[in-house]
């Protein structure tokens, strides 16, 4: 065996904490014993009929085989026309939306492709792995964090602290995981003049845009004054259309952001899957995703009434996604062993905040993609187990 098998840059590419759970999870099941999954950020639907029956057609007419890196033309046609319709952007179908291997490859092409050694981009705290895509792609993450007292809008003032002159990409989530804030009109313009002030290119992952509560709203950067010739939105299936194993997401941009970003693309996956692409053309512009967004909202306002009824457990309403992001109970102070010793001695999984970044210290992420009755199971294990 070699000393040091693997690359210098992964030293500070840390395995995922969400996956040390599900291991977890997967090591006392095997055991026998019942854990309830309030760690997995996947709808527990079934994909939509209409949709998988794309795929079928697909499979019937023999559409196989490689697509064009950027996608089968009539996924990138429906996507041009959801994205000036809902979103107020206009993008060429031909050379400014790519379709790509879930948003997870599309924000990785994304980094690989717009940022490198001596760059620095601002993250926010907390927020997805969003870090490890950037050291991979050789530049700097640094945080600027989420304020849980306005529903995790960001920090203005840390985001200020954070830029300096190498700073060169600002990712921005909403609706956000893991806490479920929703950024409102005044944090988008917000953002707009910093990226602007700045000279910042953006990357806006939307990936939870249909999943919204009550009188929430998503406001899509590329769609405000001097954004689109910066901005790169990020997109895809997986949440909305319960998609998660079809691996199908999107990116759009300016051509000259593009470029760049392709050919990162073209050495990676090549194209994402013509029989995938099929199912979501299916997707694009339907109302399939309603019936679930209305069970998630029925599961939220459980998970927030359950929160409230323990001592020290607090949590912003999330406004959207199906994520809430309490803090822990009256007398805990270390996330990572609160969730470990309820998940062997309880069986109820959750995910430790710290995952997520310094600032989700103390705090639990709990996605309510399980039913109520589930979720009410869960909850009367904590208060028994504490």
């Amino acid at each position: 065996m070699l000393d040091q098998p693997g690359a210098d840059r992964m030293a500070n590419v840390p395995f995922s904490g969400i996956r040390e759970v599900f291991e977890e999870c997967d090591r006392l099941e095997d055991q026998g014993q019942d854990i309830v999954h309030l760690e997995i950020g996947r709808p527990d639907f079934d994909t939509p009929s209409p949709i998988k029956q794309g795929a079928i057609d697909a499979l019937d007419r023999g559409d196989v085989h490689y697509t064009s890196n950027y996608g089968i033309q009539p996924l990138r046609d429906r996507l041009a026309t959801k994205l000036a319709e809902e979103n107020g952007v206009r993008y060429d179908a031909d050379d400014e939306i790519v379709v790509t291997c879930g948003a997870t490859e599309a924000v990785f092409v994304t980094l690989m492709g717009l940022v490198g050694a001596g760059d620095e981009v601002l993250v926010p705290d907390p927020s997805w792995t969003y870090p490890a895509g950037v050291r991979l792609a050789g530049a700097e993450p640094v945080a600027y964090e989420l304020d849980p007292a306005t529903g995790f809008q960001p920090d203005l003032d840390s985001l200020r602290e954070a830029a300096s002159p190498r700073s060169k990409l600002l990712i921005v989530n909403s609706p956000n995981n893991p806490t479920g804030g929703v950024l409102d009109e005044s944090g988008a313009k917000a953002i707009r003049d910093f990226a602007v002030d700045n000279d910042l290119l953006v990357m806006s992952d939307e990936i939870y845009e249909k999943i919204l509560y009550g009188d929430e709203s998503h406001h899509s950067l590329a769609a405000l004054d001097a954004m689109r010739e910066r901005t790169v939105t990020v997109n895809g299936f997986s949440k909305a259309y319960s998609m998660t194993g079809w691996r199908l997401g999107y990116l759009a941009a300016p051509a000259d952001l593009v470029d760049p970003i392709i050919r990162a693309r073209q050495y990676t996956s090549t194209c994402a899957s013509s029989i995938s692409q099929h199912a979501g053309v299916r997707a694009v512009g339907s109302d399939l995703h309603e019936p679930m967004v209305e069970a998630f909202e029925r599961r939220k306002d459980r998970v927030c009434e359950r929160i409230d009824r323990i001592p020290g457990m607090s949590s912003p309403t999330p406004g959207g996604a199906f994520y809430a992001f309490p803090t822990l109970p009256e007398g805990y102070a270390d996330d990572r062993e609160f969730v470990f010793s309820l998940l062997r001695e309880s069986g109820v999984a959750l995910v430790p905040g710290s995952v997520f970044g310094d600032a989700g210290e103390g705090r639990l992420r709990i996605a309510y993609s399980n039913s109520v009755e589930r979720i009410d199971e869960a909850f009367d294990r904590i208060e028994q187990w504490l």
